[in-house]
């Protein structure tokens, strides 16, 4: 009988040593939309005024240089950017000792607002979300161009972004910085509840890192620095330049954020697996490997009795 209660109990270690094979599908992030994506190098004096139903889609990217799984997101990403959908913003974990690229309030912003910290997330236009890279439907592109298509339900209206460098103002700002201004002509009264959060986005358009565990090596559109612009829809603002991690191709974003009145649902348990979360795990790994060595320890008593 004591044989019997070891194989049980080892079948059982080993069963729970198995990943779980379902990742979070697509869900709303009921937190309000993320639009503009205007933008300039920063070194280029620049105007422009877009409709905002023209604007390609933002996609918020949640990654590490360590998180393999955060690969597969990420050519998907630039897929569609190159076809001219999105618009993408890598945000890189941070503080992470493994991970050099990251900015502790550009990172806080996307764990914040979309209620997990560990990463492969992707959010598009800040109104659905999807963590992990284990498909829903026949692929991890399907999911993504369905997800684009969700309405950003902004109706219409156009945004007016100009950045003025250094360079060409004639006024008195410090050396690394310049001026930024736009016009959001939109009809915020549709959105009573809600509050307007406008930044700007540094954005460095790529940065090498031969040490990243998941050997990309150079990784795009990663967000530097956000800058708080106020709540206005019609503004200037002198703004300070953040410093590059390598090379000089610093871009400056215009973005706007809608603020939904804070969902008061409670939160589900977060995945901590340090390779990226695939996994819908219900359990955390330190109970897993808790249960693991006490059920061993038990299998070995057993098995000396007898």
């Amino acid at each position: 009988m004591r044989r019997v209660l070891v194989v049980i109990v080892v079948a059982l270690v080993f069963a729970m040593s198995l990943p779980h094979s379902n990742a979070k599908p697509a869900e709303p992030t009921n937190t309000g939309a993320v639009f503009g994506g205007q933008h300039a190098l920063i070194e280029n004096l620049t105007t422009d005024s877009t409709p905002i139903d023209e604007l390609p889609a933002i996609a918020e990217d949640f990654t590490a240089t360590w998180c393999s799984n955060c690969v597969q997101a990420e050519q998907v990403l630039d897929k569609l950017e190159s076809e001219g959908l999105v618009q993408k913003y890598e945000f890189h974990r941070s503080p992470d000792y493994e991970d050099p690229l990251g900015d502790d309030f550009a990172s806080s912003y996307i764990t914040e607002r979309y209620q997990e910290n560990v990463p492969p997330l992707v959010a598009f236009n800040g109104t659905i979300k999807k963590h992990g890279t284990l498909p829903d439907s026949d692929s991890l592109e399907s999911d993504y161009r369905a997800m684009i298509a969700t309405p950003l339900g902004m109706g219409s209206g156009v945004t007016t972004f100009q950045w003025t460098p250094k360079q060409y103002c004639d006024c008195d700002i410090p050396d690394d910085s310049g001026i930024i201004s736009w016009n959001l002509d939109i009809n915020m009264s549709e959105y009573p509840d809600s509050t307007l959060s406008v930044n700007a986005w540094f954005v460095e358009q790529s940065a090498e890192f031969s040490d990243g565990g998941n050997g990309a090596g150079v990784y795009h559109d990663i967000v530097r620095n956000i800058t708080d612009l106020g709540s206005e829809l019609t503004g200037t603002k002198t703004v300070q330049i953040p410093s590059a991690n390598d090379g000089n191709d610093l871009e400056i974003h215009l973005l706007y954020i809608i603020n939904l009145p804070a969902d008061e649902t409670p939160e589900e348990p977060t995945c901590m697996l340090p390779e990226g979360c695939d996994e819908d795990d219900g359990l955390l790994p330190g109970f897993t490997a808790t249960f693991a060595i006490v059920a061993i320890g038990a299998a070995a008593m057993l098995s000396r009795r007898d």
